[in-house]
């Protein structure tokens, strides 16, 4: 699937500075989700050069009639055709904290997304050693969507491919 392997080129080209950002006057840097999804959206964009959708950072779904029930998600990314739904391809949230609460929120946002349309559900968690399978199932069914239909990538370091993982289960 162009998406998955576009992910996992795009994720070996992303360097320290954006993995783990150093702050001034701190001795280790730090995690940055808004500067590692910047980074990810320009290498995104560069590994996904040919193809006739568009990827797009953080669309504000305020206002899209077609989210006007309250729920308006505001997704990390889209890779789509603006403008229909023929097109809806691939939904990505980004996670640097796999707090319960923040993979509820991300579920949710991931749910609402499928239930417009949208064929691959990502869910990319960077600078974690490892899935946390646990607190994901229980997020998951919080969130109510079902884990299967999530495709869990863990991107452990900078400058190497983020992984396709699978429920330790």
């Amino acid at each position: 699937m162009l998406i998955l392997q576009a992910l996992k080129t795009a994720s070996r080209h992303i360097g320290t500075n954006y993995f783990l950002l150093p702050v001034a006057g701190k001795v280790n840097p730090t995690k940055r989700e808004r500067v590692y999804c910047y980074e990810l959206y320009h290498q995104l964009r560069i590994a996904l050069n040919g193809t006739s959708l568009t990827l797009t950072g953080e669309p504000d779904k305020r206002g899209n009639p077609d989210f006007s029930s309250g729920k308006q998600p505001n997704p990390d990314f889209i890779l789509h055709t603006p403008g229909h739904h023929q097109d809806n391809t691939a939904v990505i949230e980004v996670e640097c904290s796999p707090s319960k609460k923040h993979l509820i929120k991300d579920l949710k946002t991931l749910k609402l997304m499928k239930d417009k349309g949208y064929q691959v559900l990502i869910l990319l968690l960077f600078a974690s050693n490892e899935v946390p399978w646990q607190r994901l199932k229980l997020a998951a069914s919080e969130a109510e969507i079902n884990l299967d239909e999530i495709v869990v990538f863990l991107h452990q370091a900078a400058d190497t491919a983020a992984t396709q993982e699978r429920p330790q289960i």
